[in-house]
């Protein structure tokens, strides 16, 4: 029988992975120059879904806080990232095979569509709960630059 072997997190890891997800959040509602880091997250997210739940898990834990802290339209973000992993990513993986150029599209793509998203909430709902200025693209750039590091 065949069983799926998950890494186990060390102290540190689980610490760290913790204290990104409980406190990262808070500085950027209080930092705006802090990204968001939107896209990275949904990537983890995404590609984590069948293979270690606790990386999938503690990213969406993460964007539901992100949603709180910046007063968000509630599971948004969750929501957005999910729709990608369904109908976005099974044929962006099939289509491109490189695993690099995969993560940038997906960051960029998963970013894209959130923040779209948000303008439609805004429209329909007559609010104001993003400006679209140039924060946003350089979100989306950091976003996209972080990745290239990883």
């Amino acid at each position: 029988m065949y069983q799926k072997e998950q890494k186990k997190l060390s102290f540190l890891q689980w610490t760290s992975l913790v204290s990104l997800v409980a406190f990262y959040p808070i500085l950027v509602s209080i930092y705006t120059m802090l990204p968001p880091l939107i896209g990275l997250v949904g990537y983890i997210v995404v590609t984590n879904m069948d293979k270690n739940r606790i990386y999938a898990l503690a990213g969406m834990l993460y964007l539901v806080n992100l949603d709180l802290n910046l007063t968000l339209p509630l599971l948004l973000s969750v929501f957005m990232v999910v729709m990608v992993q369904v109908l976005i990513y099974p044929r962006l993986k099939r289509l491109i095979y490189c695993q690099v150029c995969l993560f940038l599209i997906l960051i960029v793509v998963i970013d894209f569509l959130y923040y779209f998203s948000l303008f439609i909430y805004d429209f329909i709902f007559n609010s104001s709960t993003i400006i679209a200025d140039v924060m946003l693209i350089f979100y989306i750039v950091v976003d996209v630059m972080i990745g290239v590091l990883l």
